[in-house]
């Protein structure tokens, strides 16, 4: 809540519009993930852990930021495109494709390399910065209100 009103206030006023503003704030949390989670994969990759020690850690505090700033993100948009009326089946419907990829990530730590684990968390953040932009480029400005029979 501390830093998404400002930075939601900085993309309105500064980049976009006032109704585009939580569409770029993700875009931008996404982006910032994804080069965040590449750092330990280069490291990983390249030299010994103990060498970027200080790197991977900063890495990390930076993915926590996104994860805490992803939160009321995700509320804003949810409330902004997910009608009321059906929030909770669509929620619904989305925890099992959702539990699936955290069990293949689990799944992924014991048969491939550290390095390649971090990377393809890096390229799955790409790919989710990629969607979102495409939300925010080409998605309604406002919520659309769903009639009820």
């Amino acid at each position: 809540g501390i830093v998404f009103q400002p930075l939601e206030h900085i993309f309105a006023t500064k980049i976009t519009t006032k109704e585009k503003a939580s569409e770029y704030s993700a875009v931008f949390a996404y982006i910032m993930a994804a080069m965040s989670m590449s750092v330990p994969a280069i490291c990983l990759c390249c030299t010994e852990a103990s060498v970027c020690f200080e790197k991977v850690l900063l890495s990390f505090v930076v993915i926590e930021f996104c994860v805490g700033l992803s939160s009321p993100i995700a509320g804003t948009l949810r409330s902004k495109y997910v009608p009321d009326a059906y929030q909770g089946a669509i929620m619904n419907i989305f925890r099992l494709p959702l539990n699936a990829v955290v069990v293949s990530g689990t799944y992924a730590t014991d048969v491939f390399d550290q390095y390649k684990v971090y990377g393809l968390v890096s390229g799955l953040f790409v790919v989710a910065a990629i969607l979102q932009a495409s939300l925010a480029l080409g998605g309604p400005s406002e919520k659309k209100q769903v009639k009820k029979d």
